[in-house]
């Protein structure tokens, strides 16, 4: 608990509400952040915090970014990671602690840049292990000024973390801001509180002179600096120095007081104040190589002694608040400021701090100053930093000396490099600040087809490739490219004419170049555009060795043929599940978690075709763990997408319908898939099998009718292998639409014409169910029964609403036993995959046979179970006798239970000798 006088203990006065909620913090965990003004007592609050957590045994992991610190890559993970255990990341993946590494300073790049997620993953991963050992809380002073490098780590870490509650406290200080840190805070755990530090009352800020200034500042004094601070603390305290004995001086605003106050300090204080608050974070050695030690030591001691810096732990020179580096560097002059930086740029060491500071010596372009950026830039990217990267080249192309070849290159990898983090604003505003020296058709070409890839729509982005077209020369790799990229946008539009056409085009273009890399792109993007309309010779071997081939050749890493087998195979194609299993252990083992994506949404959708739910609903655990979905690029929302179909996916199939309706209709409504056939026809498609689970035939109808309507205006054959078409004619039946049930049979024969058997089968099921629903049950059961008997036609799933629909038609025709079987085997099937929703709909069809339930319901094992539970035997007594444990008698019992219509053992012992006897 925090006592009443909390506050002056821990050299806080008028904080106490403040207080308890981080006492409250410290003990129960959770999230706090706090908001305020410059010189509110956000700082003090979280040290006494930090005294707080140690006392009650918790590792604390602080960090205190300065302005300039925001420019640099991880510079706030650097400061964190000082805090853990020595060795803590020696247990990290190899990729993982390799990237750390690298992000830290602490190992060179090598051969190749850091994947964005490795060192978001190995935060994740050091913050695990260390609150699985020892409680911790996460101090973040000014969120304001913590690089996004570092923001981003700690919120894909925070986001994903599998901690107890109580082992880790989060607080976080921020000026009020709703743009700063969101990507942070919204990761941030529950119970999660927010609460703005209120101006002190005349009483505390009278109790707060006193014990820092003395006892001359008397109540009637100091609540006149209570109103003229407006009760801000640091601003009371400033204005009480600069008042003399007896009176209050109130000074026009706060920077012409803390003008005042840097005025008072001497020449080489002021040298070297500035030095210190134009680095940022400046060591007493760094100093030492620019100021001469006869004139360092006396300015810093008089900065001590004006409680202006503090000299701390590392020999770092920190101000006592942030408001004074500011005011210090706000003294000087524009060439004191150059001049500063110079020396800095001279002194350092990090290549990214000197390129920095060169850039702020120097007013116009300067090629120098340019290659440093430049420079700094890949060392960044090469540290996984690409968000700092864009901003260096920026400052690079900025910087360039009349050379708008080389300015518009520096222009455009600054746009590249913002797309790569995922932050299309910026690339946007990249563009449009270099597109004004893109001259040449070739250069134009560069800029349009960026802005392409920047379309917040996709109707817009093909606009774009196709004036690219206009402007790059046919038969060039621009030209090449910009067709595969046409092919796509297309094929996502529903242009299936168009799209084929480009992609052939793109083929024969890429073969001429001998670009084995465009090639690649154009044959991938033909092959999903005949399979999605039904023509050529789609996803067969030859076409996969083909990729496979052209993969290697072009230097690439396995994932992607794996993800296209996966998204073009069968159900019946083992090797698929086997192939991109393999692409996603290549991708965790080189480090490549970017692909990760990709290739889990590939694999899900192989596993939900096979009925695999079990394993589905694994994989999407392991892709949440993995960091699959915060992939990010050109097109990120396409990974959004990505997400929201896997789980769509498998919550619809293992039941969890709200969840599948919630994901499937947030797909459904991104602005990108508005504008997108293949996406949009894809989310309806899942939406209309979560009604259909639901038994919701109105809510199904209305969107399953929406696809109909795009695959009729379109000329869609296929949408990734989905039989969307049986549950539009499930949902027609049941509504009694007989046109909607023929319009459902005509896509899925069309399905099956281009090659589908499970699309051909499931057409005879749906024609034959329409055939009954019209009176003719004799020939709805022959051509069930035929059906059912084919081997292998149908996935396990499928092949059970086969047995589903053959009950349903058995009991119209008046075959209750037959009836009766058929649903109990379809109930099976289904419970068996672990398609819970179905299941149940088998039972309650059974249900409405009107038979008495029989142990011919009851499989071999559920028999004998049965038998020696009526006969007396315990749960213990059957499992030891039948050589099972006790959880596979419970089980078998439950379903018992459920088969027979009974709800004891006694019930059972009644019912048992006399159905078995019938």
């Amino acid at each position: 608990m925090i006592g009443q006088n909390a506050g002056v203990i821990q050299g806080l006065f008028g904080r106490e509400d403040a207080l308890a909620a981080v006492g409250d913090l410290m003990d129960r965990g959770g999230s706090v952040v706090t908001v305020g003004d410059p010189g509110v007592g956000k700082s003090r609050l979280l040290q006494a915090a930090a005294e707080l957590a140690r006392g009650q045994g918790r590792r604390v992991l602080s960090v205190a970014p300065t302005e300039f610190e925001k420019g640099l890559p991880f510079a706030g993970l650097a400061e964190l990671t000082r805090h853990f255990p020595e060795g803590a990341d020696q247990d990290l993946p190899g990729p993982q602690r390799r990237a750390l590494a690298v992000a830290l300073q602490r190992a060179e790049p090598g051969g190749g840049e850091v994947d964005p997620l490795a060192v978001p993953l190995a935060v994740r991963s050091l913050f695990s292990r260390l609150c699985e050992s020892e409680p911790v809380a996460l101090i973040i002073d000014d969120l304001q000024w913590l690089d996004q490098a570092t923001v981003g780590s700690l919120g894909f870490a925070l986001r994903g973390l599998l901690a107890e509650p109580r082992r880790l406290s989060v607080l976080i200080a921020t000026r009020p801001d709703p743009e700063t840190g969101t990507e942070l805070l919204r990761c941030l755990a529950e119970p999660r509180h927010e609460f703005a530090l209120r101006p002190l009352t005349d009483d505390a800020v009278g109790r707060l002179l006193r014990t820092r200034l003395g006892p001359e500042w008397t109540p009637p004094l100091s609540a006149e600096v209570a109103r003229a601070s407006g009760g801000n603390p640091f601003l009371a305290l400033e204005i009480a120095r600069a008042s003399g004995p007896g009176r209050v001086h109130v000074p026009p605003s706060l920077a012409e007081l803390l003008d005042e106050r840097v005025a008072r300090l001497t020449g080489d204080t002021r040298e070297v104040l500035l030095l210190a608050s134009a680095a940022g974070r400046l060591t007493v050695t760094q100093a030492q190589a620019v100021v001469e030690r006869d004139r360092l030591w006396p300015a810093l001691e008089a900065a001590v002694d004006e409680d202006m810096v503090n000299v701390g732990a590392g020999s770092v020179i920190t101000f006592t608040h942030p408001l004074l580096a500011s005011a210090v560097y706000d003294a000087a002059t524009a060439a004191e400021r150059r001049r500063a930086h110079r020396a800095l740029a001279d002194t350092l060491e990090d290549p990214v701090e000197r390129a920095r500071h060169r850039a702020k010596s120097t007013s116009i372009p300067d090629e120098t100053v340019a290659a440093d950026l430049e420079r700094a830039a890949e060392l960044s990217t090469g540290r996984g930093a690409r968000q700092v990267a864009g901003e260096l080249l920026e400052g690079a192309a900025l910087a360039t000396v009349s050379d708008p070849v080389a300015g518009l290159a520096r222009w455009l990898r600054a746009v590249d490099t913002y797309s790569n983090a995922g932050d299309a604003t910026a690339a946007r505003a990249a563009l449009c600040k270099g597109k004004s020296l893109a001259v040449s058709p070739e250069q134009q070409a560069q800029v349009k087809v960026r802005w392409a890839r920047l379309a917040e729509d996709v109707a817009t982005a093909r606009s774009r490739v196709e004036q690219v077209l206009d402007l790059a020369p046919a038969g060039s790799a621009a030209h090449a490219d910009a067709l595969g990229t046409l092919a796509a946008f297309c094929r996502m539009l529903g242009d299936g004419p168009r799209a084929l056409e480009a992609a052939r085009e793109a083929v024969t273009e890429a073969t001429a170049l001998g670009r084995a890399d465009l090639r690649l792109k154009a044959l991938t993007e033909l092959m999903v555009a005949e399979r999605h309309w039904g023509v050529g010779r789609g996803t067969d071997a030859g076409a996969l060795d083909e990729i496979d081939r052209l993969a290697e050749e072009a230097g690439l890493p396995p994932s992607l043929p794996a993800a296209v087998r996966g998204f073009g195979a069968r159900w019946t194609d083992p090797a698929a599940e086997t192939q991109v299993r393999g692409g996603i252990a290549q991708a965790v083992e080189a480090g490549r978690y970017g692909d990760l994506s990709l290739l889990y949404i590939a694999l899900i959708i192989v596993l939900v075709r096979r009925s695999k739910v079990r394993d589905a609903e694994a994989a999407l655990q392991d892709a949440a763990s993995s960091g699959a979905w915060a992939a990010s690029g050109d097109w990120s929302e396409a990974f959004n997408s990505q997400e929201d179909m896997a789980h769509a996916l498998v919550y619809s199939y293992a039941g969890e319908l709200d969840e599948a309706r919630l994901w499937a209709r947030r797909g459904a409504d991104r602005p990108q898939v508005q504008g997108s056939t293949y996406w949009r026809a894809g989310f309806l498609a899942q939406l209309g099998f979560v009604e259909a689970s639901a038994r919701d035939w109105p809510a199904a109808l209305e969107v399953l009718r929406e696809v109909a309507g795009i695959f009729e205006r379109t000329g869609m054959v296929d949408l990734e292998g989905l039989l969307w078409g049986v549950d539009y004619a499930d949902a027609a039946l049941q509504l009694g639409e007989t046109k909607d049930v023929e319009a459902a049979v005509a896509v899925l024969r069309r399905q099956g014409a281009a090659g589908s058997q499970d699309a051909e089968v499931a057409a005879r099921r749906c024609q034959a169910l329409l055939t009954a629903a019209r009176g003719d049950t004799d020939t709805a059961l022959k051509e069930l029964l035929a059906v059912v008997g084919l081997p292998d036609a149908e996935c396990p799933f499928e092949a059970a609403r086969s047995r589903l629909a053959l009950g349903q038609v058995y009991r119209r025709a008046g075959f209750k036993g037959k009836a009766n079987q058929a649903l109990d085997a379809a109930a099976g099937a289904f419970e068996a995959l672990g398609i819970p929703r179905w299941a149940q709909r088998a039972r309650d069809e059974a249900g409405r046979v009107g038979l008495r339930p029989t142990t011919s319901t009851l499989t071999e094992t559920e028999r004998r179970v049965a038998e020696l539970v009526a006969a007396g035997r315990s749960n213990q007594e059957t499992a030891a006798e039948l050589f099972m444990s006790v959880k596979t008698v419970e089980a078998n019992l439950t379903r018992i239970y459920r088969k027979l219509s009974v709800r004891s053992r006694t019930e059972l012992a009644n019912r048992l000798p006399h159905t078995s006897g019938s």
